[in-house]
């Protein structure tokens, strides 16, 4: 209920409650527009790298839409483990060298996604373009997954799923590993 003071306010100015509710509305508004610019802005400075990649334009090869890429599907780490537990699918890692052989999905290949001018070596290309093949990177924002997915579609490839939390979400989960390089 409001007190004595503002009535008489009110009834001196000659103007109700809601008339003084109608004046706030643009600083209310100006005030919203504010907190979402420094969102923006705030978002943007915590995730800068993130920008200055996308400025370089190094996700646009990253982009692709279910109709172009019909074969690539993305899955969870259950669904990558319990593909490898049954062996039912070729794990590919598109990390470099280095990372793969300090630790990878037991029985993964090494098939860096930077290799991207090269020809995808012979057996890869001689397996059957039905087969289940798996691809991950490091996970997080890598985009080495989705690169090297997209090679193996546009080979033929027509089952090709992308595991999303990648190595990173593998390992966390204690699930098994090798080390060493695929190299016989």
């Amino acid at each position: 209920m409001p007190s004595g003071s503002s009535r008489r306010a009110s009834k001196s100015t000659g103007r109700s409650t809601a008339d003084d509710a109608l004046s706030e509305t643009p600083k209310i508004i100006r005030q919203a527009l504010v907190i979402g610019a420094l969102g923006v802005l705030l978002g943007a400075a915590v995730n800068f790298s993130l920008v200055k990649r996308f400025a370089r334009g190094e996700f646009r090869e990253t982009f692709f839409s279910q109709a172009d890429n019909s074969s690539v599907r993305l899955i969870t780490l259950q669904e990558a483990e319990d593909l490898w537990a049954a062996a039912e699918g070729v794990f590919f890692d598109a990390r470099g060298a280095g990372p793969y052989g300090e630790g990878h999905v037991p029985r993964a290949r090494n098939l860096p996604a930077t290799e991207s001018g090269q020809k995808l070596p012979a057996d890869v290309m001689e397996l059957p373009r039905e087969r289940t093949l798996v691809v991950y990177c490091e996970g997080g924002d890598c985009q080495s997954s989705l690169l090297l997915a997209k090679r193996l579609h546009d080979e033929g490839f027509k089952d090709i799923r992308v595991m999303t939390g990648g190595w990173e979400e593998w390992k966390k989960a204690g699930l098994p590993e090798e080390k060493g390089d695929d190299k016989e």
